[in-house]
């Protein structure tokens, strides 16, 4: 049996993870829990613990501080984290210490269940003796994708040295003689996967065709794989020393991606490297590089450059930012914006493809704005949930004109309480939103297609629906949708395929699925219930 220590500061977190797996059946004892990153150290240096599943945000002592301690000790103690979405790039520096994996709450089950079965895969090839045929035993249980995709994932981690990744191709019987090897990061525009076009079956089935597409596109440059990291997809390529072959085979990817399979993917280029010791860091670079894609629109192929810092312009984003204040001051609606506009150049400058870094300056923009102006006596109907909500609701903009977006659309807001004229634009907007989904609600209506109709980009129109209807767009339709179906249910002699027709359902299945969610019955047990 191996042994565990679970740690988070919220006892209920821990209580949930001990619930979510079936520890015993993976042959794990839980012998330990911790709520501060002090006393996981002191726990890790007495029970010396097989594998530790740790919040990496800790009281007393982060995760870092952890995984350097078990690292000074020399345990073979396997670490997976867990985070907050606003951790995610915290979690990510995690994985170049030595990381089994990062997982972001709340956590799925599948995910944990991965992250442990992947620990465990580590542990036991770390005991297994280095000369023996031991060795490959829990690859020879698979078959050579799967293994060499293992592989790849283990070196782009670090924790695999060369000899021992080329003894393990050797037994695969795979050569890569060519001179260079590069890696991509591919991330599948979040908005297309999100607007529920895209279930899990669907998503899976989506993820293996835009594989098989990049492997058969990465033949005719050298030879390579495709391997699953966390959201992404991470493509590995051996081929001669061209960059500028690599750009190509990239803009392919992306092109054909669009054309076969409808889908916008965005791809970043890593350093190239010349061994496969050094792939972990072609990868880093790869993933640094797609950092940067947040101030590029979806679909955009980024290639690794080296970039100097810009904390220089750090007093022309304040000067920005203090400008927008005293107009927002003096109800100078046409100036705001003209200043908003310098003010988000001025952020993707200085933020220097940072995300976390063009977010903290736009909360930051808020807050200052909401302090202001209680400084000067002018009270707005801003409450401290709300202040909360604009920070998780801008790490949740995937792209920076989103972010720019949210952030006008709140300034506004602002700007109309202080000019007393607040939400009589925005009242119509939504008044004839709202007829428009009653009138359309039979056809094929969309998030984008309703943002084009009201001249908004989509990001904006998602945050600005949910501000006014207190809830998603998407709920909103099939309420409506549902509505009409009970009408038609009760008054009608139509079959239930007619009723999902006339409400906009292509698909009776999906129709009788979403009505039983709505109502806990399908379509014809709610009629013969309310009949009887």
């Amino acid at each position: 049996m191996l042994n565990a220590i679970l740690a988070d500061d919220e006892p209920i977190i821990i209580k949930g993870l001990k619930k979510l797996i079936p520890w015993q059946e993976l042959g794990i004892n839980i012998i330990g829990e911790a709520m501060t990153g002090r006393s996981l150290m002191e726990q890790i240096e007495l029970f010396k613990p097989d594998l530790v599943i740790t919040d990496i945000s800790m009281p007393d002592g982060t995760g870092i501080d952890v995984i350097k301690h078990v690292q000074s000790l020399q345990l073979r103690t396997k670490i997976i984290f867990i985070s907050a979405y606003q951790e995610f790039s915290y979690a990510k520096d995690a994985l170049a210490y030595g990381a089994v994996e990062y997982l972001v709450k709340p956590i799925e089950k599948s995910l944990l269940l991965e992250a442990v079965q992947k620990a465990i895969t580590q542990l036991q090839e770390a005991t297994e003796d280095q000369t023996s045929k031991g060795k490959l035993a829990v690859y020879e249980q698979k078959d050579k994708k799967t293994q060499l995709e293992e592989l790849f994932d283990r070196l782009t981690q670090g924790d695999i040295g060369p000899e021992e990744a080329n003894r393990k191709l050797q037994a695969l019987g795979i050569s890569l003689n060519r001179a260079s090897f590069s890696v991509f990061s591919m991330e599948l525009e979040r908005l297309q996967l999100q607007d529920g076009r895209w279930g899990e079956h669907e998503m899976r089935l989506l993820l293996f065709a835009v594989s098989n597409l990049a492997e058969e596109l990465i033949g005719y440059y050298g030879s390579g794989l495709v391997i699953r990291k966390a959201e992404n997809l991470c493509v590995i390529v051996n081929h001669e020393s061209s960059c500028a072959d690599m750009k190509q085979l990239a803009s392919e990817m992306r092109d054909k991606m669009l054309f076969y399979l409808k889908v916008h993917v965005t791809i970043s280029i890593g350093k190239p490297v010349h061994s496969l010791e050094d792939i972990r860091y072609a990868y880093k670079s790869a993933v640094d590089t797609m950092a940067r894609s947040y101030f590029e629109e979806a679909g955009t192929v980024l290639a690794w450059t080296r970039h100097e810092g810009n904390d220089r312009l750090e007093s022309n984003v304040e000067q920005a930012k203090q400008a927008i204040i005293q107009s927002v001051i003096a109800k100078d609606k046409a100036h705001v914006e003209v200043l908003l506009s310098d003010f988000f150049k001025d952020v993707h400058i200085h933020a220097n493809g940072s995300k976390e870094t063009a977010v903290m300056a736009g909360y930051s923009l808020l807050i200052d704005i909401v302090n202001e102006l209680a400084e000067v006596g002018i009270a707005i109907n801003i409450s401290p949930e709300v202040r909360k909500d604009w920070l998780q609701q801008m790490h949740h903009c995937s792209r920076f004109a989103a972010l720019t977006d949210f952030l006008t659309m709140q300034v506004m807001g602002i700007l109309d309480q202080v000019s007393g004229s607040g939400g009589s634009r925005e009242a119509q907007q939504m008044k004839w939103i709202k007829e428009y989904i009653e009138e359309h609600y039979k056809q094929n209506i969309t998030l984008e297609s309703i943002a084009s109709q009201v001249f908004m980009n989509p990001y904006y129109f998602s945050s600005f629906f949910k501000k006014h209807m207190q809830e998603n767009f998407k709920q909103y339709v099939t309420n409506i949708r549902m509505k009409h179906a009970v009408r038609l249910l009760l008054n009608t002699d139509l079959l239930v395929y007619e009723i999902a027709e006339q409400v906009g359902y292509q698909n009776p299945r999906q129709f009788s699925d979403m009505f039983k969610k709505c109502y806990g019955k399908l379509p014809h047990e709610y009629k013969s219930q309310t009949k009887s």
